[in-house]
């Protein structure tokens, strides 16, 4: 057993495999520290895979590492060049616009991790904006990141959040806040299209090298590597997008530099969870066209993936290219099909079985149930008066099929009982729950951390915060959710 003490704060030993193997991805940069800072919330879960002393929290050095203006050995303070489609629009030229890379630290089991704060200034890249982050999308990212991770969907996350005196200026003066996230990898699409769209061919085989190298260890060693590489991406977002439909979760920009290459959800902006199944909901009010609706998330991803294949076609043939692509749909449907088949606590697979899923989405949409609500009770079935919905012809009639399909499985009541209740969460991250968090930032912070542990265990019961599975009461109906952070 390794009994390594905890690390403090200075123990750290930063470094970045990266930049070491692609340097002219990187531009350096200095930040642009908060006044005031406040340290308003700790991930201590990701504290303590961080190997992290949690007595650091108690130091102001803690806050001041946040805040970027603490100097360690190792810290590159950088940021890189990407482009991408936005809005289905090639740019040419983006970049970490608001998010500053501190470095990557590797834990005791060989674990990396790279630290990079968001909202801490100006970069090379941040065109018109000001590199800040303002407290309300600062907040609603952490407890995002920290939520669809206990969702079991695979995520970038955030170690801590702190807000600042500082004004910002967006639609409404609000203050700023600074974000430490953490992931494996901050890759994305963009960094690949950027080098292909600028003809860096020899720049580009060392980026995709080094992914495999590091992230794709399986096959690095393989004569068909390129193609592996490229078939293990679109796997990964096939099943990420097929979780995100699982549980209601509309990203909002899905532009090519918003995909990561390790199939993470990231970058969270204007996104939402549905309250009804309504594969037309738009969580982005800027999303005028309703490009990256709820139900056009899954095409959308393969168009993307498209993107990425243009990107790689000097490294991968156009028909192993194609022949990989076209393999998107099937991953996608056979995921989300297993997904709810045991949300509905089905694991036997029965012929009947996809026309039964279609008459359980259209009920749904019919209905007008609350989706999380709807499965998370049906995880307690046993007959229709254990639900607590209203009894129209359309539930009835679901119920029936519902039952006939249930007394085909082998598995006992209890069993399935306690399965689905592992997977249909009591607690989603509606709009109003982060508002609230907002709201009380300043003044009642501990609400925050509150919502962060429902957020965090939302499979639990927690009787005490029972409105907060609830949909949204009046007083925060129609939320808009806009880019703007």
């Amino acid at each position: 057993m390794n009994t390594r003490p905890l690390l403090k704060l200075a123990d750290l030993n930063f470094s970045n495999r990266l930049k070491k193997v692609c340097p002219h991805l990187f531009v350096e940069v200095s930040s642009t520290p908060l006044k005031n800072p406040v340290l308003l919330h700790t991930n201590l879960d990701l504290l303590n895979r961080l190997e992290l002393d949690p007595r650091e929290l108690e130091k102001s050095s803690f806050t001041r590492f946040l805040n970027g203006d603490l100097g360690f050995e190792g810290l590159i303070f950088s940021s890189t060049y990407y482009s991408g489609h936005q809005f289905g629009y090639y740019v040419p030229r983006l970049g970490d616009g608001r998010a500053i890379m501190l470095g990557e630290v590797e834990n005791r089991a060989g674990e990396h991790f790279e630290l990079q704060l968001k909202g801490a200034g100006l970069t090379p890249f941040s065109r018109m904006g000001d590199g800040k982050a303002v407290v309300r999308s600062s907040i609603r990212e952490y407890l995002a990141s920290a939520h669809l991770k206990a969702l079991n969907i695979p995520t970038t996350e955030a170690l801590a959040i702190i807000h600042g005196s500082d004004d910002v200026y967006r639609e409404e003066v609000e203050k700023a806040a600074i974000v430490l996230r953490v992931s494996e990898s901050f890759l994305r699409f963009g960094h690949f299209q950027y080098y292909a769209s600028t003809n860096q061919d020899a720049e580009l085989k060392k980026l995709v090298d080094f992914t495999i190298e590091n992230y794709f260890k399986d096959f690095a060693d393989h004569s068909n590597r390129y193609v592996l590489f490229f078939q293990s991406v679109v796997k990964k977002t096939a099943k990420l997008f097929a979780a995100w439909q699982s549980v209601g979760f509309a990203h909002g920009v899905l532009n090519t530099d918003n995909m990561s290459i390790l199939g993470l959800t990231i970058d969270y902006g204007p996104f939402g969870f549905i309250d009804e199944f309504d594969l037309d909901h738009v969580c982005n009010h800027s999303d005028h066209e309703g490009r990256y609706s709820f139900g056009n998330q899954p095409p959308i991803g393969m168009w993307n993936l498209e993107q990425l294949g243009i990107a790689l076609k000097g490294l991968i043939t156009e028909e192993d290219l194609k022949r990989t692509l076209d393999t998107y749909p099937q991953l996608f449907h056979v995921e989300y099909r297993r997904l709810i088949k045991d949300k509905l606590g089905l694991y036997k697979s029965l012929a009947p079985d996809e026309d039964f899923l279609k008459k359980t989405l259209n009920m749904l949409v019919s209905t007008k149930l609350d989706y999380t609500q709807f499965f998370r009770e049906l995880s307690h079935y046993q007959t229709s008066k254990t639900l607590s919905f209203t009894a129209t012809p359309e539930l009835t009639e679901f119920l029936i099929l519902y039952e006939e399909r249930l007394s085909l499985e082998e598995t006992s009541s209890i069993d399935r009982k306690n399965n689905m209740l592992a997977i249909n969460p009591k607690f989603i991250l509606r709009n109003y729950l982060a508002q609230i968090a907002i709201e009380n930032y300043d003044n009642n912070p501990q609400i925050l951390g509150q919502i962060f542990e429902v957020l965090s265990h939302p499979f639990l019961e927690w009787t005490e915060f029972d409105d907060w599975s609830r949909p949204a009461p009046i007083k925060y109906k129609n939320l808009s959710v806009s880019c703007s952070s």
